[in-house]
């Protein structure tokens, strides 16, 4: 990536103040002493022992930095294999009896002395009915870009084989291919697209390239592993699919999780596609901008967005669907309880504004998990009718996260 240095010009001093500063001061006799000698002696150590130890101070906090990152790349993923919602639950669950977490029981009351971490568990719990697995994310900073882009191209994969099955199957009414086909011309032309709102293509381009890559070997993978099966004289159509599938999933799960590689690149391509969003619609963003405290859009896109590292907003988020055009559901997991009354309405609205889904929490208190929607569909629905959440996206890619306070994961 780029790096900016910044460079200071030296001190101009006025005329008058260089003539003073040249003309000799009046001669006066001091007497040199071994007092003056050590005082100035003793001051020169003084100045050179604070240099040494601000240095000692900036390489110690260097190498925790260093221990930190090296630790979250040995124990995270870039992204976790698919998990059950189980783990999820187990997570927030405190066996009262003990400091260890233990497997909960669904009929259990968690224990009361844990207020916040009741309202977690509470929540799972209602999201484990609603879905059934998730996927996890590296918590680096870079966790909504990273899960925009797997479980993006994770449903392009599906739809390219749901597509291939119909082909198979003479149901060719599906749009599967037409989907993949529309976001792979999207990102082939946005090259030229960005470079409008102040990219160097030539900074850029490989970043790009290297997503048009991956859209490239989403298709060779379907092709390649439709070959190898036919090799395997396999009885049933059916365990041919099935293996084409894990084995294309398995493929991509790979790629998507190689260090230094596809995985970042595209990700930091999103993340400049946000950026460009936001520069060439700056009158819908900049509401949003001034709200964080920023008086314009290429500030905040230089500061908040272009950077890797740097955490992800709902203006980002916005920004980002916008640009693709595809839907991103996103499950607000805060810990909240309110009070009987305290909440309203079930579902969710379009445009990201936020509904509730509500389920009693068996002390007279309901718990609140906010779901919201981006992207394609906003401004066509006024209601909260979840059924017509679903119709709106038919045939787009919908991206459905997690949000826990400062991190992102994938629902399924």
């Amino acid at each position: 990536f780029c790096t900016i240095q910044i460079t200071t010009m030296a001190d101009e001093r006025e005329p008058h103040l260089q003539q003073q500063q040249e003309d000799p001061p009046t001669p006066v006799a001091t007497p040199i002493t071994a007092s003056n000698n050590k005082n100035n002696t003793t001051n020169g150590n003084n100045d050179n022992d604070n240099d040494d130890e601000n240095n000692r101070q900036h390489l110690l906090t260097q190498a925790q930095l260093e221990a930190i990152e090296d630790e979250i790349k040995r124990t995270q993923p870039l992204t976790s294999p698919l998990l059950p919602m189980e783990v999820l639950i187990r997570q927030y669950y405190y066996d009262s009896n003990t400091t260890n977490t233990a497997t909960p029981q669904h009929s259990q009351q968690p224990p009361q002395h844990h207020r916040q971490e009741d309202g977690f568990y509470q929540s799972s719990l209602f999201l484990s009915k609603k879905y059934h697995s998730l996927r996890k994310i590296r918590g680096d900073g870079n966790c909504y870009y990273r899960a925009f882009l797997y479980s993006l191209c994770e449903q392009l994969l599906l739809l390219l084989l749901q597509r291939r099955r119909d082909k198979k199957t003479k149901n060719d009414d599906g749009d599967g291919g037409g989907e993949f086909a529309r976001l792979k011309e999207t990102i082939s032309k946005s090259l030229k697209w960005t470079c409008q709102y102040g990219y160097e293509e030539d900074t850029i381009s490989m970043f790009h390239e290297e997503l048009v890559e991956l859209f490239d070997f989403m298709e060779g993978a379907i092709i390649v592993n439709h070959n190898k099966n036919k090799d395997t004289n396999s009885n049933k159509d059916e365990d041919d699919e099935t293996m084409m599938k894990k084995k294309a999933l398995g493929e991509l799960h790979s790629r998507l999780n190689e260090e230094n590689a596809s995985s970042d690149y595209c990700t930091w391509y999103l993340r400049v596609l946000t950026a460009a969003q936001m520069k060439s619609n700056p009158s819908h963003y900049l509401p949003y901008v001034l709200a964080e405290n920023y008086g314009d859009i290429p500030s905040f896109t230089a500061r908040e967005v272009e950077p890797m590292g740097r955490e992800c907003g709902m203006v980002q988020v916005a920004a980002l669907a916008d640009c693709l055009g595809v839907r991103v559901v996103i499950e607000y997991m805060d810990g909240r309880i309110v009070g009987s009354g305290g909440s309203s309405g079930s579902g969710g609205e379009r445009g990201g504004e936020s509904g509730e889904n509500d389920e009693n929490d068996g002390a007279g208190g309901a718990m609140v998990v906010h779901h919201h929607v981006f992207g394609e569909g906003e401004g066509n629905n006024g209601g909260n009718d979840d059924n017509k959440d679903d119709q709106e996206g038919e045939g787009r890619v919908t991206i459905t996260l997690l949000y826990r306070p400062g991190h992102y994961d994938i629902l399924y």
